[in-house]
């Protein structure tokens, strides 16, 4: 970005030096946080989470907000896992600071296929670290994990289990609770877009109905 040249006069006073340029700001979640409820909820997951493909508001966190009974903080960010860097540059530990900001009663982390791949041992470290972190950041808050999603026709990857019992043993070390949704999206493709791996709208809405009915029969209420 330019600055005018400084105009200059006989006689006349320097005019002031221009104002350094401000540094960029650095990248951040995409956030949501609707009309105020009775409690506060801080959700973090991967692009299915986050809505991608969709209008932020129609991922499976912002209409839990609409139904008026919380605010929502949805800190999925498309690409990321417990080991695997997001879109947001960092992986799920880089989304504490943003998540104790929100000040939680409850936060939702969810396991991510995008750390299929990865050595077992390497991301069931991960996620252990990550979640203590979390508690410890957190201390109050009631941590709960969610299962990890594989939307495709085919058998998932070994990756998708360990994912989800990295994270059930790590909920488990900081006295959370873990909720396994299975896979209530796989094989329909009527919840999913082209890539038959993200929800569309109406499958953001099955997902967040197949979710609160995990709740419920699990004793927690949203």
């Amino acid at each position: 970005m330019t600055t005018a040249a400084l105009l200059a006069c006989a006689g006349c006073a320097s005019a002031p030096a221009p104002a350094p340029p401000q540094a960029a700001p650095l990248q951040t979640p995409h956030q949501t946080t609707p009309t105020a409820g009775a409690s506060r909820i801080v959700t973090i997951g991967d692009s299915i989470m986050a809505g991608y493909g969709l209008d932020p508001d129609q991922a499976w966190p912002a209409l839990l907000a609409a139904e008026g009974d919380a605010t929502v903080t949805n800190l999925g960010c498309s690409g990321a896992g417990f080991v695997a860097d997001g879109d947001c540059g960092v992986p799920f530990a880089g989304l504490i600071d943003a998540a104790v900001a929100a000040h939680p009663a409850l936060v939702i982390i969810q396991s991510s296929d995008n750390d299929d791949g990865e050595d077992e041992a390497t991301l069931a470290d991960a996620t252990m670290s990550t979640v203590v972190a979390l508690h410890d950041a957190l201390p109050a808050a009631r941590i709960v994990g969610l299962s990890t999603l594989w939307n495709q026709d085919e058998d998932a990857p070994d990756e998708v289990e360990s994912s989800t019992r990295a994270l059930e043993s790590a909920i488990a070390a900081v006295g959370g609770a873990f909720v396994d949704i299975g896979q209530p999206l796989q094989g329909n493709s009527d919840y999913l877009q082209w890539d038959d791996e993200h929800p569309t709208a109406a499958g953001q809405e099955a997902l967040l109905s197949a979710i609160g009915s995990a709740f419920a029969g699990a004793g927690i209420a949203l």
